[in-house]
């Protein structure tokens, strides 16, 4: 499958029976900018106690999944309804594991982008995203754009999060390919015209400690300060020359602006998008596609479950969900 992040083609919504509203409408927006195709998709997972719902109900087990379904669909097009009324959408709903049934469908319909309300675990006293959404991050082929319910359909302030240490990359290429495709989708999200994408890149001084080891006295002052300037500036040479390549091809429109902070990314990113009120975090959840097991980092994953607002994740061009696989 050929993944357009700049232009999709066809967008996957996902909804429920609880408040998908924000994701529905992100996902109509998105349609609209960019002359998508739109599908909805609706699952119902049948309860593991299945048989015995039956037994105590007296009705086929068969029939109680399509009585679900139906009360699914019927859900779903009243929500349609009232957001867009006059908007003919195609729905389907699905039987079966949820993050299942959505990647098989993007696979199946050749879906580029998936938006869907993100789905806090419940009982904890901060935000991890539960099991579906975890599922979808670390498996599905195509970027997954996941909203909360009180974030803006159209964002403002989008957050771009991009390794520029391209040098001690295991795959150099396929890291720079992956940060552009990062700073793609978060200009193909900027919904409002005073939209702007601040590119961000947690750079740090690895080698500074060893200077202050091996130097003695006032020198080693001065050559760790000489070592930090002499880092940072090729980090910031390296982001013009990104972000001069990438407006050469996108033109003026969103605005782009370059942010170096000092630090690790779980902390960098985690600050950052409360210092700039981020309205979505963009970020490359995996650098190398030669893994066979887990596919998404744990720096990454890490990261997405600090943050407070909603995150679009990108897999690098070649990614092949695991669940595709023969």
């Amino acid at each position: 499958m050929t993944m357009s992040i700049a232009n999709p083609r066809k967008i996957l919504v996902v909804a429920d029976t609880s408040d998908s509203r924000v994701a529905l409408q992100s996902a109509m927006a998105l349609s609209d900018m960019h002359g998508a195709s739109l599908e909805v998709i609706a699952c119902v997972e049948p309860p593991h106690d299945l048989s015995i719902l039956a037994r105590l109900s007296g009705a086929d087990a068969d029939k109680l999944i399509e009585d679900a379904v139906e009360r699914t669909r019927n859900s779903v097009r009243e929500k349609l309804a009232e957001i867009a009324p006059d908007r003919p959408v195609a729905l389907s709903v699905a039987v079966g594991k949820a993050y299942l049934e959505i990647i098989r469908h993007v696979a199946r319909s050749d879906c580029d982008f998936v938006v869907k309300k993100a789905e806090p675990l419940p009982g904890l006293d901060r935000f991890l995203f539960a099991s579906t959404d975890q599922h979808l991050l670390r498996k599905c082929p195509c970027p997954v754009w996941l909203q909360t319910p009180t974030a803006s359909p159209r964002p403002r302030r989008i957050l771009a999060a991009v390794d520029l240490d391209v040098l001690d990359a295991a795959e150099p290429e396929t890291l720079t390919a992956l940060n552009r495709r990062v700073v793609d989708a978060a200009c193909m999200v900027a919904g409002a015209p005073e939209a702007e994408v601040i590119v961000l890149h947690a750079w740090e001084a690895v080698g500074e400690g060893m200077i202050w080891a091996f130097s003695g006295g006032s020198d080693a002052q001065i050559s760790a300060d000489r070592y930090v300037n002499e880092i940072l500036a090729a980090r910031h040479d390296v982001m013009d020359r990104f972000l001069a390549h990438v407006r050469a091809e996108i033109g003026p429109v969103p605005r782009l602006v370059p942010r170096l902070e000092r630090g690790t990314p779980e902390t960098v990113i985690h600050e950052q998008s409360r210092a700039v009120g981020a309205d979505v975090v963009v970020m490359g959840t995996v650098a190398r596609t030669g893994l066979s097991g887990v596919f998404i980092g744990n720096t990454a994953e890490n990261i997405i479950n600090s943050l407070e607002c909603p995150v679009l994740a990108v897999k690098p061009e070649g990614f092949v969900s695991p669940l595709l696989k023969h």
